[in-house]
């Protein structure tokens, strides 16, 4: 079996300490924790394979308690036309593209820049993390798998209670694709 390192962002997505007796390392939301604990993980431990798990928010058509398998991370950044960021495929099987951002995005808001709101109608998914820890594992040539479950549909005040339903179904997947 692989050197697995796994890592969530919050205890409160899942609840455990560990999964099949794999520690589960908690990285911290958002995504300058996520880069700076993720890389600190990898050095520590020297994992062949990082594995990320968590909650995300859908924006097209997946419901949630949904599991899904991302493969490419794209960041919100906006530089008003002096610096871009191109997407990350990590996993090229996975064709789900997740849109990474430092804050609850909200369907409904009128606050988001044109080229923020180009930029999440190109993906599936929203979360605080993804784009951060591929980006660790690329710098230290490390291979990514994500699986995020859907805790909300742009509407975040039900997070906390939606927040651990894919948690069984993502432990189904991994004993499978995993172990």
């Amino acid at each position: 079996m692989p050197n697995i390192l796994l890592v969530s962002a919050t205890e409160l997505e899942h609840g455990e300490s560990d999964l099949f007796g794999i520690p589960i390392h908690i990285v911290g939301i958002g995504k300058v924790n996520a880069a700076v604990n993720t890389t600190r993980l990898i050095k520590k431990y020297n994992p062949d394979v990082i594995i990320n798990f968590g909650s995300c928010g859908s924006v097209k058509h997946f419901k949630v308690g949904d599991v899904i398998e991302v493969g490419t991370a794209v960041n919100d950044f906006d530089g008003a036309g002096t610096a871009e960021f191109d997407p990350i495929v990590f996993n090229p099987d996975a064709k789900v593209r997740c849109f990474t951002t430092d804050s609850f995005y909200h369907k409904d808001s009128n606050e988001y820049t044109k080229s923020y709101l180009e930029d999440i109608k190109t993906c599936d998914i929203v979360d605080m993390e993804i784009y951060s820890i591929a980006i660790s594992c690329l710098i230290e040539k490390k291979s990514l798998y994500c699986y995020k479950w859907v805790s909300d549909d742009g509407d975040s005040s039900n997070w906390l209670e939606n927040a651990s339903l894919g948690y069984n179904r993502f432990k189904e997947i991994f004993k499978q694709k995993h172990l």
